[in-house]
């Protein structure tokens, strides 16, 4: 028997041109401590010449998120910008917090979860609105966004069985917990990149795994077929069109070095109004990610993720965030992190 803990339950709620968005913290305590409207602060603004960018370490982009230490300035109003306008001499920084000027709302209520949680206030609207989109989208890539540090064929690569762990526990039950929440019930599902486990709800009627490791496949309990295949070399998918009422890809999209093609075939495959799920963390194997991940904030990740799913035309495009419950104790990383794997989703509808 599971021992439940009381929580608070607080949720952030925004709308932005990429679509809905959604930050949830798990706080201990029966009393909201804060109010239904938190202060995010006034609106700054600066032009900044381009030579006070430090673009030897990271390239300038419009639309994206930089902290200020990459300024050549004594001082910055902030400890984070914004690119909000790029011309050849100069661009304009936005030292503000990415809800200022921003309908949002929060919203709470008591619950209880099989998981001690530890979240604070603090964290609330630390990362809130990073993932929101202008009129005019990020530009994120660029050349080498796709390169990695090992470039030699991945069936090389994954001819290892890894079955490890790419989250903590409790970060996987809330994976599940998700997939059972926005998931089409007695869906068939292809679980896109799968590996020994795919932490989908029993609501799933079968599974298709398609991923680089036959051994790893094997062992995963939940999959109705097996298929292997390097999607990085070739990204078609083998299934007809319409074939599937979900595709999920699991904590492992910053793998994909064809991330635009893939989808696009996931909307081939699916049903009019299935739905694709992008879930992700923060934990990533070094030698196979694309460069792209590393340069972008967690946040950034999910919205450049939701931007593919929306250029694709999928309708209906949401985000979500989710943190502050502990980490299990046999965690390999129990000792140095409280908290558990964050969680990073987003999702849209063919």
């Amino acid at each position: 028997m599971k021992l439940l803990h009381s929580a608070l339950r607080f949720r952030v709620n925004y709308f932005s041109d990429l679509g809905r968005h959604q930050v949830v913290i798990w706080m201990p305590g029966d009393t909201p401590p804060v109010d239904a409207q938190m202060d995010v602060g006034p609106k700054i603004e600066h032009e900044v010449p381009n030579e006070a960018f430090r673009s030897d370490i990271a390239p300038l982009k419009l639309g994206r998120f930089y902290p200020s230490l990459l300024l050549r300035a004594d001082e910055a109003p902030g400890p984070m910008f914004r690119v909000m306008k790029l011309n050849e001499s100069s661009f304009v920084a936005n030292f503000s917090h990415p809800l200022q000027g921003r309908i949002f709302s929060i919203d709470s209520g008591k619950a209880d979860v099989s998981t001690e949680p530890v979240g604070k206030v603090t964290q609330l609207l630390e990362w809130s609105g990073m993932e929101t989109q202008m009129q005019t989208p990020t530009d994120f890539e660029g050349p080498d966004s796709f390169s990695r540090e090992d470039e030699f064929p991945d069936t090389e690569f994954y001819s290892i069985a890894r079955k490890v762990s790419h989250v903590d526990a409790v970060c996987a039950r809330r994976i599940q917990a998700l997939y059972r929440t926005v998931l089409p019930e007695n869906a068939r599902v292809l679980d896109l990149m799968a590996g020994w486990r795919s932490h989908l709800p029993d609501t799933v009627q079968s599974a298709v795994g398609l991923g680089m490791n036959a051994e790893e496949l094997d062992d995963n309990p939940q999959l109705a077929e097996r298929i292997v295949k390097d999607i990085n070399a070739d990204p078609k998918l083998p299934f007809a069109d319409a074939s599937f009422d979900a595709v999920v890809c699991t904590v492992s999209f910053e793998y994909l070095t064809q991330p635009h093609k893939i989808v696009a075939e996931a909307k081939r495959v699916l049903k009019p109004g299935g739905m694709f799920v992008v879930t992700l963390s923060h934990r990533y194997f070094p030698p196979k990610v694309i460069k792209l991940w590393t340069q972008l904030h967690p946040m950034e990740r999910m919205a450049w993720v939701g931007m593919l799913i929306k250029q694709a035309g999928f309708r209906k495009v949401e985000t979500y965030v989710e943190q502050g419950l502990k980490r299990p104790k046999d965690d390999r990383y129990a000792d140095k992190l409280a908290e558990s794997d964050p969680l990073f989703a987003t999702w849209g509808v063919a």
